[in-house]
């Protein structure tokens, strides 16, 4: 996978996460201070591998990493649209 595919594919992943935590605020407060969140899609092995790879190697010692595994995402989080052209 090229560097450029990765970094969209966990850009998405970030939004969405985030995204979620505003849903879920009670998430936010689990994560611990200076932790490294690492994101998991359960849907792609090959961009979970890869974000273990970069989290181990990029840790700062005694930093926590928690794992956020994502099962799926939503083809869109948009419910309903009108596009006006004026």
């Amino acid at each position: 996978m090229k560097q450029e595919e990765l970094f969209q594919k966990n850009q998405q992943l970030s939004t969405e996460f985030e995204l979620y935590l505003l849903e879920h605020p009670e998430v936010e407060e689990q994560v611990p201070d200076n932790a490294m969140i690492v994101l998991l899609p359960e849907y792609d092995k090959e961009v979970a591998d890869k974000n273990i790879e970069l989290a181990e190697a990029n840790k700062e010692p005694g930093q926590a990493l928690v794992y956020v595994r994502v099962k799926k995402l939503r083809t869109s989080r948009i419910d309903g649209l009108t596009l006006q052209v004026a």
